[in-house]
């Protein structure tokens, strides 16, 4: 999913004194958004707030999404078809939200739903497109295209004197086109109408890591394989003889998703395949609940290399993630709490700098925030990288 349609902001609603919060590109796969949602670390019963940061290319629909009650899924989904269209399809759709809105307004039938919006998405070509940018040049391309039967066969001196703005004036109010910067569009048929969308939260896929494979398309071959990892050796060369290929050369990633989204980017694949294999059977065989662990610490050392990432697997024990908190004021909170009775806390709270005290426990502990929660070592010493443990340890032997 390389298109960016809109890039938004998540965060839990009226939540006093939490910074959880995610920002992502969609369209997002199942497990993109999964992981925006454990940022947020939103809970049964809590809103989510969804805001749109920016929109791209679709800049068209800024005024009919502001303000519009959509759920995260519903904006996927629109997402999602419109990453399908093409340029002229672009164009297509720019033209047919004019013509929706307009006839929105001359029967007086309110704003754009979000149906209307997915509606729109499914049929960018139900419409007939023109490089026209003008009355003027409407006119004369119908004419000279024989749209316009009663000037047919006129001498080129007759055609030439034809008032062509007052013609395409005339042709534009009675198919209701409209203009979308250099191009003129027209409604050409009836508006498909797009299959429904879940509203509330995604289901968690049944896979953990999911590879699409294709050839370069310089080969000029357009066959695919999709492979669910962890694999067994015997699948990645099943893979390879599906491809046709002995090795990985001359293969390129379509797609991946992946319960950690971003681990494709620390490995050269497909070329480093089977040492990312490795990687994902370790993750899939750490205890479900320490992922965001895992997570926390490949943003934390900004992990580029699936030996450090495979290394961490195996370090997870000297590390401590707490995801309930997510800012200075909650770690001083959770801290006064811990020190005394509830009825106590709430008492101190009005008479404490949260922010300031929250600070200093967090650099007390050599702790950080991450976008996953609270995370410090289990002996909190410093959070030095995997390297400068490595380091660390070798001068210690000398």
């Amino acid at each position: 999913m390389d298109k960016k349609i809109f890039q938004v902001y998540l965060a839990k609603a009226d939540v006093p004194n939490n910074d959880a919060y995610a920002t992502l590109d969609l369209p997002a796969s199942p497990w993109e958004l999964w992981d925006a949602i454990e940022k947020v670390r939103l809970k049964d019963g809590e809103e989510l707030y969804v805001e749109i940061e920016d929109y791209y290319d679709f800049s068209c629909l800024a005024p009919h999404l502001s303000g519009l009650d959509i759920t995260l899924m519903e904006l996927n989904n629109l997402a999602a078809h419109l990453s399908e269209l093409d340029e002229l399809q672009q164009i297509g759709f720019n033209g047919l939200l004019q013509i929706a809105v307009e006839r929105k307004r001359w029967e007086n039938a309110g704003i754009l739903t979000v149906q209307d919006m997915r509606d729109l998405s499914v049929s960018a070509d139900c419409c007939h497109v023109a490089d026209v940018t003008d009355d003027a040049q409407l006119g004369r391309f119908y004419a000279e295209n024989d749209f316009v039967p009663e000037v047919n066969g006129l001498p080129n001196e007759l055609f030439e004197m034809l008032d062509f703005a007052k013609l395409g004036k005339k042709m534009r109010i009675e198919e209701g086109g409209v203009y979308t910067g250099n191009d003129y569009v027209v409604q050409s048929r009836n508006l498909r109408t797009a299959p429904p969308c879940q509203k509330g939260l995604p289901q968690k896929p049944d896979y953990l890591f999911r590879l699409m494979l294709g050839l370069h398309p310089d080969i000029g071959d357009d066959r695919t394989v999709t492979l669910i990892l962890p694999a067994a050796e015997a699948e990645l060369l099943d893979a390879q003889e599906q491809l046709g290929v002995e090795g990985w050369e001359g293969v390129t990633v379509i797609d991946y998703d992946g319960i950690i989204p971003y681990a494709a980017e620390f490995t050269d694949l497909p070329m480093e395949l089977e040492e990312f294999n490795a990687f994902t059977k370790a993750a899939r065989d750490i205890p479900r609940s320490e992922v965001p662990k895992l997570k926390a610490l490949l943003e934390q050392f900004e992990v580029r290399d699936i030996e450090t990432a495979l290394f961490l697997t195996e370090h997870l024990a000297d590390y401590v993630l707490t995801p309930d908190l997510s800012s200075p004021q909650e770690t001083a909170i959770d801290h006064l709490r811990f020190m005394t009775d509830d009825h106590s806390a709430e008492l101190l709270l009005s008479h404490v700098n949260l922010y300031a005290y929250g600070c200093d426990l967090i650099k007390e502990d050599n702790a950080t925030l991450s976008p996953y929660g609270l995370l410090h070592r289990a002996d909190y010493q410093p959070m030095l990288s995997p390297m400068q443990e490595t380091q660390k340890m070798e001068m210690k032997m000398k």
